[in-house]
């Protein structure tokens, strides 16, 4: 990874959006900023990503617990 792309809590990843989608998230995060004016594409997206992150712990915690 090149130099500047990362730090002691991060890095930086490109990846590439549909512009369709890049548009979604940009007017869902404008409706956002009346309630959390901090609100951003990346924070929309790290949340997005957290949310299914956690889904797919669920889902694995509950096919362990079946076994």
């Amino acid at each position: 990874m090149a130099t500047g792309n990362k730090n002691n809590r991060s890095s930086r990843v490109g990846i590439r959006f549909p512009h369709e989608i890049i548009e979604e998230i940009g007017a869902s995060v404008e409706r956002e900023k009346s309630d959390n004016p901090s609100a951003n594409f990346s924070s929309w997206v790290l949340d997005a990503c957290g949310r299914k992150l956690k889904a797919e712990q669920r889902k694995k915690a509950k096919e362990d617990a079946k076994d």
